[in-house]
This record gives C-alpha cells, sequence and structure tokens, in this order.
C-alpha cells in the first residue's frame, strides 16, 4: 500500500517536474466517479489520489501554471458533470488539494470529453498544453479516448496527456493507454507493487538532470526480435494456431487486426505471450485480409510492434464466431453461419461431449445471425457447436472452444454511511440475468437472508444501484452474488460502517383535541423516514394515529399533524425507515385537551321540513354535524349532516327532518386523526307531516286527469300513481312535484292504458327514505277505439283509416304483419291527435304481398295497448 501511494506521488511529481521544466500550462483532471469508493489494499482510491495530490502540490514550483477539472463530483448518472474547478494559474497547490478534500465521488466516468475540455481551456491549438488524468475506470459515456488521443495530437501545437490509471486490468489498461501513446505521454498502471516499481523506474525523469549540460543523451531504443508463424488457412470464426519467439515480457501479446492497420490498440482480437508457443487467436468473423502481430510494450513504457505475418481468412458455409474466454455466468455473444433450418441450434457443452442433446445452454438459430448463451457458473473448458436437425438424426456442423474463466466482480462503495440513508453502488461483474448486489450484516455467511439488494440486470446504466441502509448502526457487507448453473456464490464483497443517525422532533406541549398543529424537526429525511402520533403507551413502530413523510418537505420546514378527538397524553415520533427493522430516532411528549361545542335546534320539527341549528365549536376541517336517531350511538350510520368549515361563525346550519316522527338528536362530531367523537347533543322530536290527495274515482285508460292535494310541498316531495297493491316507494308508473305548483293548485297524472285499479299517493321525501302521508285508490276504465280498412289493398298503394277512439297525445294507429304481437316494431303508423275528430287517417300498403292488421295502440304511463284491430289482405301489384 505505502509503495502504490509512494509510486503514485512520484510518478506525478515527475510529470508535473516535466511540465514545470519546460514552463507550460497543465490540467489535472481527477475521477470523482462513484467507482472511486472501490479500494486497493484496504485504502479508499479516492483517498489514495486525494493524499497524492495533497503530497505533490506541496512540490509544484511556484511559477508554475496549474488548474483542475474534475468529473461525476455532483451528480449520479450525468456525463456532462465535468467541472472546470480551478484555473491554470500560478501558486494553485494548495487550492487544488482543498477542492480535492472536500470532493464527492458520486457519478460517471465521461473522460473523453473531460480530457477535451481541460485541452481547450489550456488552448492546446495555441500554445503548449499538458494534461494529467488520473482515472480509475475506462470511459463509460460513448466516447473514444483513443481517437480523441489523435485528435488532439494533430490539432495541438505540442499537446501531452498523461494518464495514471488506478486498479486497471491490463486489458483496461489498453483502453486508457492509447490517450497518452498518441499524444506522446506516459501511461502509469497502480495496479500492483511491482507494476508500480517498474513504471515509476522508466518515467520520472528528474528535472536537474535535464538541466544539466554535461547530461548523456539517453540511448535509443533497441526493438527485441521476434517472429511470428500463423497457420496458412483460417476460416472465419476460427482459432489462429500462432507459433513464435520474441521477449515474451510482462505485458507482451499477439493479436490480429486489418492488414492496413497502424494503431497498437483496437485490435480485433489478442492473446498474452505467457500462453506459451503456439497460442490461439480467434479470427474475426468478416472473411479478409488481415495481419498477426507480435506487441512489446518496451522500457520506454509504450507499445511497439516487432514483427508482422499476414493471415488471409477466408468464408465457409458453416461458421462460429464467438469471444476465446468469458467469464463464469455472464453471456456469450455468438454470430453464426449456417442452413439455419427449422430446429437448428446453438449449443454450449462440456469440451469434448459427443450427444446433441444434455447441453447446458443453447438458442435456435432463427432469422438473426447474432444470438446469446449463457455462461456456465462454473470455470472450465466447453464448445460451442451448431448442430443441425437433419431429418435422420442431429449433426455437429461447426464447434469452437470456449474457456470459461472465474467470474470476477468489483464493488464501490463509501466506508461510512449514516442509518437509513441510500447506499450508493458502484459495481462490475458478469451482470447474469438473476445476479444480485446484496447488503448482510458483517458476520451474515450464507446465500439469502439479505436486508435488501438489487439486480445488476436492472441497472440501467450496467454500473450502478441503490441500496437502502439498515436503521442500525453497526458493521455491514455488500456482496455481489453470482447466480448460475449449480450453487450460488459471492463473488466480491465490500464492508462498510453505517453510523448512528440523529433526529429531533418539536411539537407544542398542549393541543386542542381535533386541531391541526406544526412540528418541527431535523434528521436524515430519508425516503420513507416519517414523522408520527402515537398514544403516549404506544411502543411499536406502526398503528400510529397520523403521521407525515419528511421526504417530501423542504429543510427546516415543519410538518403538520391533526390531534386525535379524545384528550389524553400522547407522542411525536421521528421514524427512520431503511432496510430491516425501524426506528424511532426521536421522540418528544405532548397533552390532548377536551375540544368544546354546543348545539341548538328546535324542540319540535315537522316530518320532512327543513330547520337551522344553531352551533359553536372548533370547525374543524371535517368536523360535522349530524342528525340521528335518538338511540343511535355510533360515529357514521347518520341520516344527514353538515360540515361546519364552509360556514362563517356564528353562522346557523340546515338539516332537512326525515320523514318518519319520532325522537332524534342532533350531534357535533368532531374530526380528528383516528375516529371522531360527539362532543355536543341535543334531543328534539318529529311530527308527523299531513297531506291529502284527491282524484276523480273513474278515469278512462290513456287520459290525463287532475290530483288535487295538500301537504308539505317539500324540495323532493312528489305525487305519483301506482298499482293498488304497490307498497313501496319508487317503481311508480308516473309522478309530479309539488314544489313547483302554486298553493291549492292541481297537478296532472296520465292514466295507464291497462284497465284496473290504481292508487294516487302523496310522497314525503325528508332525510332517509320517502314515506306516503296520504293516498287515494281510483279505477282505470278500458278505453274503446275502432279502426277501419279495405279488405284487400294493392301492394305499395295508399289508403284510408277509419277509426274512432281517445286520440290521446301520444296514441297512433299503425300497420305490422298478421302475426306481429308487440308493442312497437311497425312498418308505418299516423298519430289520430294530428287529425279532426272523425277524420279518416291515410297509411301506404307494403311492397310485399300477405296478411297485415291495421291497429289503434293507445299511450298512457306505463307501456303502451293495443285496443282495436282490423286484418286485411296485401295483393300482389300487377
Amino acid at each position: 500500500m505505502r509503495l502504490l501511494q509512494r509510486f503514485v506521488l512520484v510518478g506525478l511529481l515527475a510529470l508535473l517536474s516535466n511540465v514545470a521544466t519546460a514552463a507550460d500550462q497543465a490540467m489535472i483532471v481527477l475521477d470523482a466517479s462513484g467507482s472511486m469508493w472501490g479500494q486497493i489494499d484496504g485504502k479508499p482510491k479516492l483517498q489514495i489520489a486525494r493524499e497524492a495530490l495533497a503530497t505533490v502540490l506541496e512540490g509544484v514550483p511556484a511559477d508554475m501554471e496549474l488548474g483542475l477539472i474534475a468529473y461525476g463530483h455532483r451528480e449520479k448518472g450525468n456525463c456532462k458533470d465535468i467541472e472546470l474547478i480551478v484555473e491554470p494559474a500560478a501558486g494553485t497547490g494548495p487550492a487544488i488539494a482543498q477542492a480535492a478534500a472536500k470532493m464527492k465521488f458520486l457519478g460517471k466516468t465521461p473522460l473523453t470529453a473531460s480530457v477535451k475540455q481541460a485541452a481547450e481551456v489550456l488552448r492546446y491549438t495555441e500554445e503548449k498544453a499538458t494534461v494529467i488524468l488520473i482515472t480509475d475506470g475506462l470511459e463509460n459515456c460513448n466516447a473514444d479516448p483513443c481517437a480523441l488521443g489523435a485528435e488532439l495530437a494533430s490539432q495541438g501545437i505540442d499537446f501531452t496527456a498523461h494518464v495514471v490509471g488506478f486498479d486497471l486490468t491490463d486489458a483496461e489498461g489498453k483502453q486508457v493507454a492509447c490517450l497518452a501513446e498518441k499524444t506522446g505521454g506516459k501511461y502509469l498502471a497502480a495496479s500492483n507493487a511491482d507494476q508500480l516499481r517498474a513504471a515509476l523506474l522508466s518515467t520520472v525523469i528528474e528535472p536537474t538532470k535535464k538541466a544539466e549540460p554535461e547530461a548523456k543523451k539517453e540511448e535509443p531504443l533497441v526493438l527485441p526480435k521476434a517472429t511470428l508463424t500463423p497457420d496458412e488457412t483460417v476460416s472465419i470464426g476460427d482459432d489462429v494456431q500462432v507459433s513464435w519467439t520474441g521477449p515474451n515480457a510482462e505485458h507482451d501479446y499477439i493479436d490480429i487486426v486489418p492488414h492496413d492497420y497502424k494503431d497498437t490498440h483496437g485490435e480485433l482480437s489478442y492473446t498474452y505471450t505467457k500462453d506459451g508457443s503456439p497460442l490461439s487467436v480467434r479470427a474475426p468473423g468478416k472473411p479478409g485480409e488481415y495481419k498477426v502481430r507480435y506487441i512489446w510494450r518496451g522500457t520506454d513504457d509504450k507499445r511497439h510492434v516487432l514483427a508482422e505475418a499476414a493471415l488471409p481468412v477466408t468464408d465457409s458455409e458453416v461458421a462460429l464466431v464467438a469471444p476465446s474466454t468469458v467469464q463464469a455466468g455472464s453471456f456469450v455473444p455468438v454470430t453464426w453461419k449456417g442452413p439455419a433450418n427449422e430446429g437448428d441450434y446453438i449449443d454450449l457443452v462440456p469440451q469434448g461431449f459427443k450427444r446433441t442433446g444434455g447441453e447446458l445452454s443453447y438458442a435456435y438459430t432463427g432469422e438473426k445471425p447474432e444470438i446469446e448463451l449463457r455462461a456456465p457458473a462454473k470455470p472450465g473448458n466447453f464448445e460451442i457447436r451448431y448442430v443441425l436437425k437433419a431429418p435422420d438424426k442431429k449433426r455437429v456442423l461447426a464447434t469452437v472452444p470456449l474457456e470459461v474463466t472465474e467470474a470476477v466482480a468489483t464493488l464501490s462503495i463509501p466506508e461510512t454511511i449514516e442509518a437509513g440513508a441510500v447506499l450508493p453502488v458502484f459495481w462490475t461483474g458478469p451482470a447474469g440475468e438473476k445476479d444480485y448486489v446484496d447488503l448482510v450484516p458483517a458476520d451474515h455467511k450464507r446465500i439469502g437472508g439479505e436486508l435488501t439488494y438489487f439486480y445488476t440486470a436492472s441497472s440501467e446504466d450496467g454500473e450502478t444501484g441503490e441500496l437502502t441502509v439498515p436503521t442500525k448502526p453497526g458493521p455491514y457487507l455488500v456482496r455481489y452474488v453470482l447466480r448460475g448453473s449449480g450453487a450460488d456464490s459471492v463473488i466480491a464483497s465490500q464492508p462498510f460502517t453505517v453510523t448512528a443517525a440523529e433526529a429531533s422532533v418539536k411539537a407544542p406541549e398542549s393541543v386542542q383535541a381535533g386541531s391541526k398543529f406544526e412540528v418541527e424537526w431535523t434528521g436524515p429525511a430519508g425516503e420513507k423516514d416519517y414523522i408520527d402520533l402515537v398514544p403516549a403507551d404506544h411502543k411499536r413502530i406502526g398503528g400510529e394515529i397520523t403521521y407525515f413523510y419528511t421526504k417530501s418537505l423542504e429543510a427546516g420546514e415543519p410538518g403538520e399533524l391533526k390531534a386525535p378527538t379524545k384528550a389524553g397524553q400522547y407522542l411525536v415520533r421521528y421514524v427512520l425507515r431503511g432496510s430491516g427493522a425501524d426506528s424511532v430516532l426521536a421522540s418528544q411528549p405532548f397533552t390532548i385537551t377536551a375540544a368544546e361545542a354546543s348545539v341548538k335546534a328546535p324542540e319540535s320539527i315537522e316530518a320532512g321540513s327543513k330547520f337551522e341549528v344553531e352551533w359553536t365549536g372548533p370547525a374543524g376541517e371535517k368536523d360535522y354535524i349530524d342528525l340521528v336517531p335518538a338511540d343511535h350511538k355510533r360515529i357514521g350510520g347518520e341520516i344527514t349532516y353538515f360540515y361546519t368549515k364552509p360556514l362563517e361563525a356564528g353562522e346557523p346550519g340546515e338539516l332537512k327532518a326525515p320523514t318518519k316522527a319520532g325522537q332524534y338528536l342532533v350531534r357535533y362530531v368532531l374530526k380528528g386523526s383516528g375516529a371522531g367523537s360527539v362532543i355536543a347533543s341535543q334531543p328534539f322530536t318529529i311530527t308527523a307531516a299531513e297531506a291529502s290527495v284527491k282524484a276523480p274515482e273513474s278515469v278512462e285508460a290513456g287520459s290525463k286527469f287532475e290530483v288535487e292535494w295538500t301537504g308539505p310541498a317539500g324540495e323532493k316531495d312528489y305525487i305519483d300513481l301506482v298499482p293498488a297493491d304497490h307498497k313501496r316507494i319508487g317503481g311508480e308508473i308516473t309522478y309530479f312535484y309539488t314544489k313547483p305548483l302554486e298553493t291549492g293548485e292541481p297537478g296532472e297524472l296520465k292514466a295507464p292504458t291497462k284497465a284496473g285499479q290504481y292508487l294516487v299517493r302523496y310522497v314525503l321525501k325528508g332525510s332517509g327514505s320517502g314515506s306516503v302521508i296520504a293516498s287515494q285508490p281510483f279505477t282505470v276504465t278500458a278505453a274503446e277505439a275502432s279502426v277501419k280498412v279495405p279488405d284487400s289493398v294493392e301492394a305499395g298503394s295508399k289508403f284510408e283509416v277509419t277509426w274512432t277512439g281517445p286520440a290521446g297525445d301520444k296514441d297512433y294507429i299503425d300497420l305490422v304483419p298478421a302475426d306481429h304481437k308487440r308493442v312497437g316494431g311497425h312498418i308505418t303508423y299516423f298519430e289520430p291527435k294530428s287529425l279532426d275528430a272523425g277524420e279518416p287517417g291515410e297509411m301506404k300498403a307494403p311492397t310485399k304481398a300477405g296478411q297485415y292488421l291495421v291497429r289503434y295502440v293507445l299511450k298512457g304511463s306505463g307501456p303502451g295497448s293495443v285496443i282495436a284491430t282490423h286484418p286485411f289482405k296485401v295483393t300482389a301489384a300487377d
């Protein structure tokens, strides 16, 4: 650990010293992404970076112009989170160190855009400029650092980019080293002590040595010799066997690139020489001219091509193009060529597996030339096969080997976090469909029983997730759990400490029942934290009377609670919610005092009438005054009510008496948190209402008749007509409201078309159900009518209909087929009402010959009735 830190310090000093000697401007670009919470030898990378910067900046020459840009330090998931924090100027060392010490580490890694912004601030197209990038991760904002390096090198006056890599693998380092190589800079890998020591020796150049005139010139770099002998015949997707000789240094590798490719990055595939000679390199999936190269990382910390050999890659009718190596549990992308018959599939089997069946994973070829297979959770050697489903049997047409290596994952999280807070997790790993990252106590050993978790596949950006921290302080672990075939396994874990959260609540010492009051509070304001109100002896979390969430309030903004209606001793509590059990962080006792109210109504009221209620009371938002039977004890189920809140102080409310005479109560109901309470009541009497109805003793069916009446004429009172045996309120044949009529003015009803015994009733409508307070029976007599038409009519011709009958408002004479029974659905009709007495009506015969009827249809209250008919014949027209 000390060697690592010393190396970073010396490397930075060397780079900055080189800058100082040339008297250029320089910009440090600092990775402040969330992955910097990851650790090297138990120490967070962000701490190493801070300490390295603080130390190196103490030795920066006073006249050196140095600035600082950071990325990922202000918000999560934002690729535009790049900020120039310190402008390049002399004497900025303390400001840069202070800025780094206060910096948060939160977001993504837009390193390419950050380096470009740094170059632009330094006016790289006009002046000499140097950028020093310190990063622990790869570009993840859809940009190409290698392309940027080439652009800056070609457009800059004298631009150099140095890259310091934290905890990057060789493969990862290659992807950012090109930024330095393209611009003539250095890449310093800080992965382990040996690599750091070697990098230190090769990159640190003391300014004093450069300044000495008698210093010897550096010896030119001598490239070692190497040879390459690849397979002569190679098809797309094949493993190319390459025999080689060369220095076989730690970072040497053999790659495949297009035949005219010059760069020492962006290769199509590669294999490190440490695998021995011969080794395998996977051929590309497109036929063409390629070459195999031996790449040596020299003592100048740059990559050099030591040898090349031509590699023609031919097409194939059946081919599988897939990675040669993948991590356990990850997805394997496969591009294929083949017959694509129905039932053909690509499978994954153990190496040497002969059967066509029993595969570990498979996918049908279908129409798309790319499929995915799931690698086993257990490392080993496997094969990917194209299986043809022939009429006789299945056959394997092509096979490529696949090495499945141990799954590797990393987790980066803060060392400490407050109880109940949301913990940002930055992760890398196979990201299998069912892989997850969980949070468990530090001594939790088994898979399962976690406090909380998230699936890696659900991560929107494929590298971050969030976990809610437990409410209980102490040591915990975040773990990456790999789920595949076989047993699940923890492939990475990171310890952290949950510290105690603090909160306070402040409410009035005494509050009136049912009233609203403010609660001042401080606390974490977690997403689900809340402040509740409970009885003083309430111990558990949950079952609160009322509550509010703290998250919805601005910092320092008090919340509001409503007191219960029952006087007594209570508590206001701050409840912290995290993963696991919730906790009460703070509480304050207070007293709820009884509320006072009064109600006053007339001692006696006629049934169905309206009356005023005078009242006093708190007039809370949901307080109301109701009317109930005298023996009604519970809250709710009232006959009628009004809210006190909309009324002015001293303004009486109005209720409507029920229609049933008897003893009743008017009550003031206080509504607070929890159940309502009756805090005032007054008994009163409802007296029976009187009414009368008078109609003719006998009425012809379908005719209109007057009804004389007396009664309360309430707003919804009405007089209806029902069959004599009709008992219930509602379902009447017809009715009229009494309210619109003048006193003594009779109303009008229309008799039904069916003869029989009926009732006219006065229905009193008050609060609750209506009541019949007067009725009179009467008789509806049958109506008489006649219709006469010619016995025979030619189809389509017009003919006259002679008729007699009531000629009611909606009566009509229609024409229907002889077998037509129902009212309605006629072929044609006319209304007698529109004709003078004795005047015949006219109809037009249907075009179809046959037997028909002309009918007189009486329309009264209820359905119509046929009271006269005449059959006739329609003959075919000539």
